[in-house]
C-alpha cells in the first residue's frame, strides 16, 4: 500500500534543529519502509555439479583456518586463467566456512577485465559499507576506506571474497579492520604485491583428467561416453583442463542429445582451425577460444544476432525488454534468444526479477571479450542509442507515476527523440515503476555514463532528470551528484537543451550537495535564484530563496537563513502559495524555536498546519505536528508535547515515512527524559534507532549515545 501527497521532503535530522526543506517538484509518492539488513550471506550460489579440487581445497581449508595476525585478518589470494574456476572454488571454500563467520558473508566483484572497465573501488566499499551499515557512506574514496575499517573493527568475524581483482592496491583498500575476518580474492594475476601484508598466495592449475571425466559422465551420462570413448577423452583433452571449457561443451551436447560426440569433436577442432586465438584478448589460449566459437557457430541466427548486440552493451545484465529494444525485436523473441544463449551457456540465468522477468550476464570477463571481438562495433552502431531510447522511455514513465508534479515540470517526450522502443517498459502502478528503477539503476547509471563518453547528449540529461524518484529514495549522492554534472555539462551541449532543464537539474544537485553538507550548495542555489530572475520565473525565484535560507540554516548561518527565507516567504504571500508559505513557515519556526520563542514558534507551526491539512499535504502537515511536539517539550508541557508527537508519529506510519517515524520517535524519548521517566525514555530511543538504521546509520550512531546518557 502506498500514499501520494503533493510533496517532496529534503535534508535530514542533525541534534536540534531538523532541516526538511519545501518542495522542488510536488508529487511525492511515499513506499514502504525496508526492513534492516538481515546478516549478510551474499557469496555466490554453487554450481550444481562439483568436480574433484579436494586437493586445492583441503590446502585453502589449511590456510584459511590458520590463526590470523594479532591485529589484522587471514588474507588468501587464489589466481588463475578466466575460466579456470577460481570463483567457484573460492566459493565453495567460504560456503564451507562461513558458519565459522558470525559476522557473515560478503561478496565483491572488482570486475577487473571487463570491457567497460574495473568497477571503481569507491563504488566497492559503498557497496560493502551498505551491507553492514546502513545509511549514506562518505563520497571521499579515503573517507569510505576508513569508514569500512572502523565499521569492521568491532565487528564478529566476518568472510569477505573480493572477486576478479586486478590491482593490489585494490585489496588492500578494502581491507577491513580489527582481526578474526577472512579475505579470499580471486584474480587472473598472483597479485604478489600482497605477500607484505602476509597474504597466502595460491595458484589454481588445470581440472585433472579423471575430475574432468567424472563431470562429464555426471552431466552428459556415463553410457554415452562408455559409447563413444575415444570422442571423450579427445572432449576431455581438447578442454584442456578449463572448467567453463567443460561447461560449453556439455552444453552443446546437451543441446543435441541425437548427435554423437564424435561431432562435437570435430566442432572444436574445426573451430581451432578457423578462428585463431586474437592476441589482444586475454583469454586462456586456444582452448577457451574454441570452446567459446564452437558454441556460437551452433546458434540459431537470431540468438548469434542478440549475442552480438548483447556484447556490446555497457550493461551489467539484460533482460528481455532490454534485449527487444536493442535487437530490434519483440519481447517474445528476445525471451526465446536469451534462454538459448543461457541453455549454449554463452550467458548464464542470474535469476527472475519483480518486475523485470529473467536478468541474464556474461559468465565471465573473457567470454565477454571474446564476443565483443566477433560482434566488430561499427562507427555507425545503433546498439547504444536504442538502449538509450529504451532507458529514457521507462524512466520517464516511471517518474510520471512516481514523482506526477516532477514529470510535467520539464514534460520530457521520449517520442520527440531517435530510437523510441516499439515495445516499451510497462510499469503498472508507483511501487512497481520505483521497484524497476532500484533494480535498473545501475544499468542506467553506466548507460548514461556511456551517452556522455560517445555524444548521445540528448539522452544523458533527460535520463538523469527522469531517474529523480530514484535519487530522493535510494540517496547515493556519489553517484547522485557525478551523473548530475554530467548531466548539465550535456545539457550545454545539446542544442535542444533548455534553461529550464538547467534550472532544475541544478536544483536536484543542489539538494544532494545540502545533504552532504557541501559548501558549493550554497553556490549551486545561488545559480538556480539567478537563473529564476532570468527567465523572470516568480514561483521558481521564491523557491531558490527557500533553498538558500534552508541551506544556510542547515549550516548554522541564521542571520543570512532568516534573511532568505523571510523573503521567500513574502514571494510567496505574493502569489498566492499558501502552501509555499506554510512550508517556509515551519523552516522559520525551527529558527525562533532555536532562540527559545517558544510561543512564536508553536503559532508558526500551528498556522502551517491548518494551511497543510486543508491542501492536503499529509506528509508537511505531519511534520508541523512533529514540530509543535518539539516545541512543547521546550515550553515544559509534557502531556500536550507526547500527544502531538504520537499523532505525528501514526500520519508518519501512514505516509510511510522512515525517517521523521524515528525522528519522532526520539523526540518522544526526549519528553519522557525531560519528565523524569528513564525507562520510558530508553523504550522510544530504542525504536528511534531501529528506525534510524534504516536511513541513517550516524543518527542511529546518535541516538545511541541518548540511550547511554539514561542508564
Amino acid at each position: 500500500m502506498s500514499t501520494s501527497t503533493n510533496n517532496t521532503v529534503t535534508g535530514d535530522s542533525t541534534v536540534g534543529i531538523v532541516i526538511q526543506s519545501g518542495s522542488i517538484t510536488g508529487g511525492v509518492h511515499y513506499h514502504r519502509s525496508l526492513p534492516a539488513p538481515p546478516l549478510p550471506r551474499q557469496l555466490p550460489a554453487l554450481p550444481p555439479a562439483w568436480v574433484d579440487r579436494e586437493a586445492d581445497l583441503v590446502l585453502l581449508h589449511s590456510k584459511s583456518s590458520d590463526s590470523p595476525p594479532d591485529l589484522g585478518s587471514r588474507l588468501v589470494v587464489l589466481s588463475g586463467q578466466d575460466g579456470i574456476g577460481t570463483t567457484t572454488l573460492a566459493s565453495r571454500l567460504l560456503h564451507e566456512l562461513q558458519d565459522r563467520f558470525r559476522g557473515g558473508s560478503l561478496y565483491v566483484d572488482l570486475r577487473g577485465h571487463e570491457p567497460e572497465g574495473p568497477l571503481p573501488i569507491g563504488s566497492a566499499l559503498g557497496q560493502l559499507l551498505r551491507s553492514v551499515r546502513p545509511g549514506e557512506p562518505p563520497l571521499d574514496t579515503q573517507e569510505r576506506a576508513a569508514w569500512w575499517r572502523s565499521a569492521t573493527a568491532d565487528r564478529a568475524p566476518t568472510c569477505v571474497l573480493i572477486d576478479n581483482a586486478a590491482r593490489a592496491a585494490d585489496i588492500r583498500a578494502i581491507l577491513p579492520g580489527g582481526s578474526g575476518h577472512l579475505v579470499l580474492v580471486t584474480s587472473r594475476h598472483p597479485l604478489s604485491e600482497l605477500v607484505g601484508e602476509g597474504a597466502y598466495l595460491h595458484s589454481l592449475g588445470p581440472l585433472p583428467h579423471d575430475a574432468a571425466h567424472t563431470y562429464l559422465a555426471d552431466r552428459v551420462g556415463a553410457d554415452r561416453l562408455r559409447a563413444e570413448p575415444d570422442a571423450a577423452e579427445q572432449l576431455i583433452r581438447l578442454a584442456g583442463g578449463y572448467p567453463a571449457a567443460l561447461v560449453l561443451t556439455v552444453a552443446q551436447v546437451a543441446l543435441h542429445p541425437q548427435r554423437p560426440l564424435s561431432s562435437a569433436v570435430r566442432a572444436l577442432i574445426d573451430s581451432r582451425r578457423t578462428t585463431p586465438h586474437p592476441p589482444a584478448l586475454d583469454l586462456p589460449g586456444a582452448t577457451m577460444t574454441a570452446h567459446h566459437d564452437a558454441a556460437y557457430a551452433g546458434l540459431s541466427s537470431d540468438s548469434a544476432h542478440a549475442y552480438r548486440h548483447l556484447s556490446l552493451l555497457p550493461v551489467l545484465d539484460f533482460d528481455a525488454s532490454l534485449t527487444a529494444a536493442v535487437c530490434a525485436t519483440t519481447p517474445q523473441a528476445a525471451t526465446t534468444a536469451l534462454s538459448s544463449l543461457a541453455d549454449a551457456r554463452l550467458l548464464k540465468d542470474i535469476g527472475s526479477r519483480e518486475q523485470r522477468g529473467p536478468v541474464y550476464g556474461f559468465p565471465s570477463a573473457g567470454l565477454h571479450q571474446r564476443a565483443r571481438h566477433i560482434a566488430e562495433p561499427h562507427p555507425q552502431d545503433q546498439r547504444l542509442p536504442r538502449a538509450l531510447g529504451w532507458g529514457l522511455a521507462a524512466t520517464a514513465t516511471a517518474d510520471a507515476l512516481v514523482t506526477t508534479s516532477h514529470s510535467l515540470i520539464l514534460n520530457l517526450n521520449p517520442a520527440d527523440l531517435p530510437h523510441t522502443p516499439d515495445h516499451p517498459v510497462r510499469h503498472p502502478d508507483p511501487d512497481a515503476a520505483l521497484t524497476w528503477l532500484k533494480d535498473q539503476a545501475e544499468n542506467l547509471l553506466v548507460l548514461v555514463r556511456a551517452a556522455h563518453r560517445d555524444g548521445h547528449h540528448a539522452y544523458v540529461w533527460r535520463i538523469v532528470y527522469s531517474m529523480w524518484p530514484w535519487w530522493r529514495s535510494e540517496s547515493r549522492h556519489d553517484d547522485w551528484i557525478e551523473l548530475h554534472n554530467l548531466a548539465l555539462e550535456s545539457l550545454r551541449l545539446d542544442r535542444s537543451g533548455t534553461k529550464l532543464a538547467e534550472r532544475h537539474l541544478l536544483n536536484t544537485l543542489g539538494l544532494a550537495l545540502r545533504d552532504t553538507r557541501s559548501p558549493q550548495a550554497l553556490r549551486t542555489f545561488h545559480r538556480v535564484l539567478n537563473l529564476a530572475r532570468q527567465a523572470e520565473d516568480f514561483h521558481a525565484e521564491a523557491q531558490a530563496l527557500h533553498e538558500l535560507g534552508a541551506t544556510h540554516l542547515q549550516m548554522g548561518h541564521t542571520s543570512q537563513a532568516v534573511m532568505f527565507l523571510t523573503r521567500a516567504r513574502r514571494a510567496r504571500m505574493r502569489l498566492g502559495y499558501e502552501r509555499g508559505v506554510a512550508l517556509t513557515d515551519i523552516l522559520l519556526g525551527q529558527e525562533v524555536l532555536a532562540r527559545g520563542h517558544v510561543g512564536s514558534a508553536l503559532r508558526r507551526f500551528e498556522d502551517a498546519r491548518a494551511v497543510l491539512v486543508a491542501v492536503p499535504d499529509t506528509h508537511d502537515a505531519a511534520r508541523a505536528l512533529a514540530w509543535k511536539g518539539r516545541a512543547l517539550i521546550q515550553a515544559g508541557d509534557i502531556p500536550a508535547a507526547e500527544e502531538a508527537l504520537d499523532a505525528a508519529r501514526q500520519e508518519f506510519l501512514a505516509v510511510q515515512a522512515p525517517r521523521w517515524v524515528a525522528q519522532t520517535l526520539e523526540w518522544l524519548g526526549q519528553a519522557a527524559e525531560a519528565d523524569g521517566r528513564p525507562e520510558d525514555a530508553r523504550a522510544h530511543y530504542a525504536q528511534a534507532v531501529d528506525r534510524y538504521l534504516l536511513v541513517s546509520a550516524a543518527d542511529a550512531d546518535r541516538v545511541r549515545g541518548q540511550i547511554a546518557r539514561v542508564l
